[in-house]
């Protein structure tokens, strides 16, 4: 168990970073961050008064316009960049061990999944220094000079599921581009962001280009609706999504969205069933299925819609449910009893219209403290139940009977979400046909991978924009063309 009293410094606990500098919160009032799997109080931390909000804004406002950032080649960004991913670097195992004792998702993959966040910020990092921020085109009378700037101040808003990740997908593109930032941690899982600050600050970033603060929901909305914000990038639910989209609005504020999914796994009429399901499960309920791409819904042949569902069943309840912290844990609790009621009441509305109990279905038992639910599967599913249509955000899947390839594409596009999804098959490039028909963000043949030079989002309602690769930079960037005469 992590002690936060050895492990994070002070001044983390007490404050924000702003303007460089740590700054003592205005309020002595402070909320708990609570172990899910204990319910025990982690630490305690402040939130952000409205003030200190305006004073983050203003710190990065202020960097953007008159201090170095920006002006800086992105050679020289590059090199503060992987400064940055140094610090970190050195801080894997604490961020480790955060991302457990705030989320509760088990240590020995907290420590596999943590370098995800240096490798996006190190991919940023070098590319900043080889896109090529300034071209030329020929016109009429002469050229013009296309250039490529930074969209400004950026307000990065990160959830509490997987922070530092997530966190430095928005944080390496925007440095990148040459945006000053203000990073909205989630007061479920806070410290893992002002760790960043602490890296940043070890990194000689010139002060106000990062900004950290830890806000709730009044708070947070007067962030995303600052004049002074240019940019906005923020991970989290679909309810709060459309309230920042309506935010952004009002001052023409540029957005990169990205919400929730019900992402399907295909499962094609050739596909090795045993090497199929071994491959997909592990992305069915990652973290408790508290992940937006998780494969939340398995369409199998009809034909063959027990055997699937019985073989799926056998592998998750194989897994160890129970302490995050021990080594051979493989699914640990949801976040809070808030998040606990509301899995339940999807598995309670699942079974009163008529969806077939596999395995699972109720909270854990053997546990004295901590919110842990069964891992669990549903078939003879209908696509117009709660259980078939709304992201759960839990260990719930469900596995759904389709007749011919055009019925499995129909199903997987039934949605408001397009986020990912897989496609499994002896033949990838049968595989590939289909996976283009489906409206989604990113696909998998018969593998589920997450790389940062490779762009992630969604369609629909899963979001707007892009985050990662080449194309997650451009999200920070604004085009600009300047005409010039003939020499």
């Amino acid at each position: 168990m992590l002690d936060v009293s050895d492990e994070i410094s002070p001044v983390v606990r007490a404050g924000f970073f702003i303007g460089g500098q740590w700054r003592e919160a205005d309020s002595l009032h402070r909320i708990p961050v609570v172990n899910p799997a204990s319910e025990e109080t982690v630490c305690e931390v402040p939130l952000a008064s409205a003030e200190e909000v305006d004073r983050a804004v203003t710190a990065a406002r202020v960097a953007f316009d008159v201090g170095p950032w920006p002006r800086l080649s992105a050679a020289q960004r590059s090199r503060y960049m992987h400064a940055l991913a140094d610090a970190l670097t050195a801080r894997l195992p604490l961020l480790a061990q955060l991302w457990t004792a705030q989320v509760g998702a088990p240590i020995k993959i907290t420590r596999q999944l943590v370098h995800a966040g240096t490798n996006r910020l190190r991919f940023y990092a070098d590319l900043a220094s080889t896109y090529e921020f300034e071209g030329r085109r020929p016109t009429p009378n002469g050229s013009a000079r296309v250039r490529k700037e930074p969209k400004g101040v950026a307000a990065l808003v990160i959830p509490w599921n997987a922070a530092f990740p997530i966190l430095s997908y928005k944080l390496g593109a925007a440095l990148a581009a040459g945006c000053t930032c203000i990073v909205k941690a989630s007061p479920e899982s806070p410290l893992d962001a002002l760790v960043v600050a602490e890296c940043a600050k070890a990194a000689g970033l010139p002060d106000g280009v990062v900004n950290v603060i830890t806000a709730d929901r009044d708070e947070s909305a007067r962030l995303v609706s600052s004049r002074d914000v240019d940019k906005i990038s923020f991970t989290g639910s679909v309810a709060v999504g459309r309230q920042i989209l309506a935010a952004a609005a009002a001052n023409m504020t540029r957005t990169t969205i990205e919400l929730g999914g019900k992402s399907a796994a295909i499962l094609l009429d050739d596909a090795d069933l045993a090497q199929a399901l071994s491959v997909v499960a592990p992305f069915t309920m990652p973290f408790a299925g508290q992940m937006c791409f998780a494969q939340t819904r398995i369409l199998a042949p009809r034909a063959r819609l027990a055997e699937v569902a019985d073989r799926y069943a056998s592998i998750v309840r194989t897994w160890k449910l129970g302490d995050p912290w021990d080594e051979t844990t493989e699914m640990g609790p949801v976040l809070n009893r808030r998040q606990m009621d509301s899995v339940l009441g999807y598995i309670d509305s699942g079974l009163a219209e008529g969806a077939r109990l596999v395995t699972g279905g109720k909270r854990a038992a053997g546990f004295e403290r901590g919110f842990f639910i069964e891992p669990t599967v549903f078939t003879d599913v209908l696509p117009e139940m709660a259980i078939a249509r709304e992201e759960i955000f839990g260990p719930v899947v469900i596995v759904q009977p389709y007749d011919d390839i055009e019925d499995a594409v129909r199903l997987a596009n039934d949605t408001d979400f397009g986020l990912s999804g897989t496609i499994f098959s002896s033949d990838s490039e049968r595989a590939y046909r289909v996976a283009c028909r489906i409206r989604s963000g990113q696909i998998g043949v018969n593998q589920l991978e997450l790389v940062p030079s490779i762009p992630f989002g969604g369609f629909k309602q899963s979001g707007i924009g892009r985050e990662g690769g080449l194309e997650g930079l451009e999200e920070y960037l604004e085009t600009k063309a300047i005409f010039m005469p003939a020499a």
